[in-house]
């Protein structure tokens, strides 16, 4: 088969790049669209109206400087617009995306954008909360590898219509049983917003990064500035088994579908009685 991978977490991680080893063992034509650093948190944005530059940096591998989404796209539209791939696989992740999480991934948004282009998609990440090291971390990745590539393999046999992903979430450690679990009723992940309390004021440099100055930070006020982190990292599960959530914390390697066409919902009727009052 001939399999497009993309992430988000650049084309040099050891998620995409165990992948690609693995994928090529078993006689697979590999390419490799991917962003030249690291991209987590991207969901679907895409540089519109933007120069992207993309470069091929090995045979076979482009390194993209833009959002996952983007590597995708152009892929896609442009540098295998003549002979596209069979299917497009984002992944490995080095983290987990599952329940409402997948809302912010760039792994999923990449394979998002595939399916919107009417490619069969994949989107793959795996626990490392477990690794106890470097080993573990390897190990943990090639058996996500290992079971992708029979997911490839058997492609044909699963339920995927229309702008549809498979989602795919491992463990890490040997999976006690694969299962078909729903996606999206609750977060793993303990949202938290903390403000960071840095000794000189936060700044911007030309990137966009913040940045620290000499200036004493004032509390409030025109001109004052913080510096906020976004991301917990406490894990949390409210037992449900159906969800993802759940069944991954209890060391089962889960499978969902998700819709990647944005829809109106019931609520859209109702609005008829209500416009009339704004006339």
């Amino acid at each position: 088969m001939r399999i497009l991978l993309c992430n988000d977490d650049g084309f040099q991680a050891q998620g995409i790049q165990t992948l690609a080893r693995a994928l090529r063992k078993a006689g697979h034509d590999v390419l490799m669209v991917a962003p030249s650093e690291e991209r987590s948190g991207q969901s679907h944005a895409m540089s519109f109206f933007r120069p992207v530059l993309v470069r091929e940096v090995e045979r076979g591998t482009w390194s993209v400087h833009g959002t996952p989404a983007d590597c995708a796209a152009i892929a896609l539209q442009s540098l295998f617009k003549a002979n596209p791939p069979d299917v497009v696989v984002s992944g490995i992740n080095h983290g987990l995306n599952v329940g409402w999480d997948v809302n912010y991934s760039g792994t999923v948004g990449a394979a998002t954008e595939a399916s919107l282009l009417g490619h069969k998609a994949i989107a793959v990440s795996v626990d490392l909360h477990e690794a106890k090291g470097p080993d573990d971390v390897a190990l943990f990745f090639e058996r996500a590898a290992d079971l992708t590539v029979k997911v490839v393999e058997n492609l044909a046999a699963f339920p995927l219509g229309s702008c549809e992903v498979l989602n795919i979430n491992h463990p890490g450690l040997a999976p006690k049983s694969l299962v078909a679990a729903a996606c999206g009723g609750y977060s793993m992940y303990v949202p938290a917003v903390s403000e960071l309390r840095p000794e000189k004021t936060a700044g911007e440099n030309t990137a966009g990064s913040v940045v620290a100055s000499d200036a004493t930070a004032s509390e409030s006020g025109p001109g004052s500035a913080k510096v906020y982190m976004l991301g917990g990292n406490a894990r949390r599960s409210n037992g449900d088994r159906s969800q993802d959530v759940t069944l991954l914390l209890d060391g089962h390697a889960t499978f969902s579908v998700l819709s990647t066409r944005q829809s109106s919902t019931a609520n859209t009727e109702k609005l008829g009685a209500i416009l009339p009052r704004l006339v």
